[in-house]
């Protein structure tokens, strides 16, 4: 299939995957989260499969994030991790690049976010960027912040920058999926594609508004908290979070000529502060 006719293709489905992105049953993860679980410190033995991803993965991310540094030309570019499902003890993670010849240590912010150093020797071992977690315990993410943005908000430039970085390095759970395939193949599909993924606000979200000068526009409450839709199993990360979900469709808001620094305002859920 030529580049050209994936993208038709793509945008003939309104984005089929735009579902998944959604996706998930009120299942064990719900339950658990509505019972009000307790985070359970997991004992991996030496033969346990541990949580990780492929080393040349998140190097993909970072070199996408450089092809459109422009979005964020004073951003830095780490990556988060989150709990994938109810009852992941976040305490205590230890992160490393590791490899058959390969044990490079990485610090962990208290935010549970990370960078990753470029090392040719780690990719030339195949290695992989490892936690002391069971398989299927953490979801990961790109985190792109710039300087200046106020703790309530987010720029849109950003999230714009995160996303290019979470297609290429593979990073969303529901992009395993031969749509991903195309996808990879596009220099830019988050602003060219009718995406609707779904992002994790720091804090349990209850409005927000998009600020550009005198411009405001309040983002509809269908885009909040996500939506119970068709059941996909290894799509638990944004019901274990669903307090903090939120979707922005990039394309519809590039096409309408909102600006790189666009402020998302966030209204909180827990203190009603942070509005516009």
């Amino acid at each position: 299939m030529k580049p050209v006719d994936a993208k038709r293709w793509l945008a003939r489905l309104g984005f089929g995957c735009a579902a998944a992105a959604w996706i998930g049953t009120v299942g064990a993860a719900g339950q658990a989260r509505a019972d009000g679980a307790i985070a359970v410190v997991e004992v991996l033995g030496a033969a346990q499969p541990r949580d990780e991803k492929p080393y040349r993965d998140l190097l993909a991310a970072l070199d996408a994030a450089e092809r459109h540094r422009a979005l964020a030309p004073a951003a830095a570019v780490r990556f988060k991790v989150w709990p994938r499902r109810a009852g992941v003890d976040m305490a205590g993670l230890d992160v490393r690049i590791v490899g058959p010849h390969t044990d490079i240590p990485v610090l962990l912010a208290a935010d549970h976010t990370f960078a990753v150093p470029r090392d040719a020797a780690a990719v030339a071992d195949d290695a992989v960027v490892r936690f002391n977690r069971k398989a299927g315990s953490l979801a990961w993410r790109a985190d792109v912040r710039s300087p200046g943005v106020p703790d309530h908000a987010r720029r849109l430039g950003d999230l714009i920058l995160e996303c290019a970085a979470d297609v290429k390095g593979d990073l969303f759970a529901y992009l395993h999926h031969p749509v991903n395939v195309l996808l990879s193949k596009l220099d830019d599909p988050c602003r060219t594609v009718p995406l609707n993924l779904f992002n994790f606000a720091d804090r349990p979200v209850f409005g927000i508004t998009l600020v550009a000068g005198e411009r405001r526009s309040m983002l509809p409450a269908a885009f909040l908290h996500g939506d119970v839709a068709v059941p996909f199993p290894d799509h638990e990360d944004w019901l274990a979070q669903r307090e903090r979900v939120y979707k922005v469709k990039f394309k519809a808001l590039y096409d309408a000529g909102w600006p790189d620094d666009t402020l998302l305002v966030f209204e909180d859920m827990d203190d009603g502060e942070g509005g516009p």
